[in-house]
């Protein structure tokens, strides 16, 4: 039987008619799992395979916008060619590293944008080539900026 075009439309979502594959679906699927493989590969996370600290040492809860950090706190995470220095939180969001010799260094972009040195030049690399993610340190770092609040 041909449905009559007056008859009332389907109540049922057009997300759930019919069982067969959804092409666009998959296909979007698809294309934001490459997304986030290529955005993973452009900002790092390979990790080394034989970290100096296997077994890292928890960070006390913070109780100021500055922490004395290292690669004990974060083991095969830690993403800096030296194995220690401060993390703070300042003016808002700004994330800096402050290293062993003083100099201060962005974490992120409103750091950076406030006029700190990048902090490109310590970062370490992973095993695969890659500089290790900050992401680890850059989350430590901006739960300072919750413990200032």
């Amino acid at each position: 039987m041909t449905p009559s075009p007056h008859t009332e439309p389907t109540k049922e979502p057009a997300c759930r008619r019919g069982s067969g594959p959804r092409p666009r679906r998959t296909a979007l699927l698809t294309t934001l799992t490459a997304a986030a493989a290529l955005l993973l590969a452009a900002c790092g996370g390979s990790g080394t395979s034989n970290p100096a600290t296997s077994h890292p040492e928890p960070l006390p809860s913070p109780t100021s916008t500055a922490q004395r950090m290292s690669a004990k706190n974060l083991g095969y995470t830690w993403p800096l060619t030296v194995d220690h220095g401060t993390a703070e939180c300042r003016k808002g969001t700004q994330a800096v590293f402050t290293a062993p010799d003083g100099t201060v260094y962005a974490l992120n972009d409103r750091a950076r944008d406030a006029g700190y040195r990048d902090i490109g030049p310590l970062r370490a690399k992973g095993d695969g080539g890659d500089p290790i993610s900050l992401g680890s340190l850059l989350g430590k770092t901006l739960k300072l900026c919750k413990a200032a609040g």
